[in-house]
């Protein structure tokens, strides 16, 4: 009777943790692109006792509200103004209060603070990845010297490395235990599902699913991260009472996908991520390389049947796909991306031009169309199309591509892309070489980790080990994706994908100390 009056408690204090976030988010803010039964135009006021039923149920639960975080992840770009004119987003909101209740409660409770590590403790936890974490976090504070607009670089180092980063701490501290590193991957999922849903309600009715994004792509990218988390449920060896719901919550992302513009997600990233899965789940070494063998051959096959037909879908889908009045493809505006960012990390290849300023550098506002800040109209001052026509100096040179051997691009149809369209190029570009070395550094460890913890529990008798695997396949693959349509698109420094990226990797960390697999020696047993 205990247990189960445990449970529902648990299951009382979640719901009431974020229906009094979600409440105080929608009360009094007008950057809500969608009205929601006119909470937003309500006072600010109203929306106060609600944050104060947050903070209690945080002080009661800070494990809870640290693992329900990712609920909070899709919706910076309508956020919340808290003091004044100062915008946070729920992320945000819910990441500083989780920080100030753990300072508060480990100077009140002292040694006996449940979640208390020591940096000796906290070194350990975080490992092989504490030089490429200081490395990046330096690499990024000396871009912000060069940085043409500050005030981004800032906001975005904010947003986009500090509290990820700070999220980690609070990942390795707080969740202890199996059941709260599954309640934060099944947060990831639920956010995830509920832009699915969001994104089919939309399209059934205006013929669009950029939800709350504005941007399908965007969508797609969050799919990237928490899909596979469902998807590694379903190929795991749990009870089907436990993989069939999360395979049927899964349908509403295909669907969002079949009707989304993200080609990424849905022909590379998601195919390549069932293909891993699907290796992984077939534990026989002889069945998996007979029915590899076997896969490969009919492939083959078909192809050489097919292969006029397969060849015309992929020109149509990915060389000549999307193409606009103008006859470009967005391949063709992602490689002349690509030259512009080759031609600024070839003039500022050390420390990069700062976070958020790629826009600065890129497409000149004074021979944008349509944008000229300085047009007076009907007597007034016309607002730019682009907000970085303000935040932005005039620069010295700019490297968009507007012409190739005399002829347009048409690149100035689309000026205020703010990104290379690569992580690689984007992270160079940001914050330099040794910023892109950490970040290349991060992705190694990560795959080393997760190699070794797989080897792990497939060689020794762990205790809810299946649980532990699903977790660590989940991470690896939602990795995977995110750095499949990464290489086309970014993934990884914009603030839900950022926090997205350090929440993965901060899941194999726990797992890695749960476990008790060593640094050194990984398949060494634990004593």
């Amino acid at each position: 009777m205990g247990t189960r009056r445990a449970f529902w408690c648990n299951r009382l204090i979640e719901c009431g943790l974020i229906l009094s976030m979600a409440l105080y988010y929608v009360i009094g803010n007008q950057n809500l692109k969608f009205p929601i039964g006119g909470l937003e135009q309500l006072s600010p006021w109203f929306g106060l006792p609600f944050l104060a039923i947050f903070i209690v149920l945080c002080w009661s639960r800070l494990s809870f509200a640290v693992a329900l975080l990712p609920l909070a992840l899709p919706y910076y770009l309508a956020p919340k103004d808290v003091i004044h004119m100062a915008g946070f987003s729920p992320a945000e909101i819910v990441l500083w209060i989780c920080v100030a209740v753990a300072v508060l409660q480990l100077l009140l409770e002292r040694q006996h603070w449940p979640y208390r590590l020591s940096l000796p403790q906290l070194r350990q936890r975080i490992g092989p990845f504490l030089w490429p974490i200081a490395i990046f976090l330096l690499a990024a504070l000396i871009s912000l010297i060069g940085a043409s607009s500050h005030r981004d670089a800032l906001r975005a180092l904010r947003q986009e490395i500090i509290d990820p980063l700070l999220y980690v701490v609070l990942i390795l501290c707080c969740l202890r235990s199996r059941q709260e590193l599954a309640r934060m991957l099944g947060a990831l999922f639920a956010s995830g599902l509920i832009i699915a849903f969001m994104a089919i309600v939309q399209y059934a009715m205006f013929g669009k699913n950029n939800t709350v994004y504005g941007s399908d792509p965007s969508v797609g990218l969050l799919f990237d991260y928490t899909l596979p988390i469902g998807l590694a449920i379903v190929f795991s060896r749990l009870s089907w009472k436990i993989r069939l719901p999360i395979l049927l919550l899964c349908i509403p992302f295909v669907y969002a996908l079949l009707h989304n513009d993200s080609r990424g997600s849905a022909i590379a990233a998601f195919p390549v991520v069932l293909v891993f899965l699907i290796i992984f789940a077939i534990r026989n070494r002889k069945v998996l390389l007979i029915g590899g063998a076997i896969t490969i051959v009919l492939a083959a096959a078909g192809y050489g049947v097919m292969h006029q037909k397969v060849d015309q879908v992929f020109m149509d889908t990915v060389i000549n796909g999307h193409m606009d009045q103008n006859h470009v493809t967005t391949l063709q505006r992602r490689i002349h991306l690509w030259q512009s960012a080759e031609a600024m990390i070839h003039d500022q290849p050390l420390f990069g031009y700062g976070l958020d300023n790629w826009i600065c550098h890129y497409a000149d506002p004074r021979v944008v169309p349509s944008a000229d800040p300085n047009f007076v109209k009907d007597g007034g001052l016309k607002a730019p199309q682009y907000s970085w026509m303000l935040s932005c100096p005039l620069a010295s040179h700019y490297y968009i591509v507007s012409e190739v051997n005399g002829e347009t691009t048409h690149m100035y149809d689309e000026p205020g892309l703010s990104h290379p369209h690569n992580n690689f190029l984007h992270v160079w570009v940001s914050i330099g070489i040794f910023g892109l070395l950490a970040f290349i550094a991060f992705l190694v460890l990560f795959c080393w980790l997760c190699a070794h913890i797989l080897r792990y529990l497939s060689s020794r008798v762990v205790d809810q080990g299946e649980h532990w695997r699903w977790m660590t396949l989940g991470a690896a693959a939602a990795m995977l994706a995110g750095f499949i349509q990464g290489l086309v698109d970014c993934s990884f420094l914009a603030q839900d994908l950022a926090f997205c990226f350090w929440l993965l990797v901060a899941t194999l960390l726990v797992i890695r100390a749960q476990i008790g697999l060593p640094w050194s020696n990984p398949l060494r047993l634990k004593h």
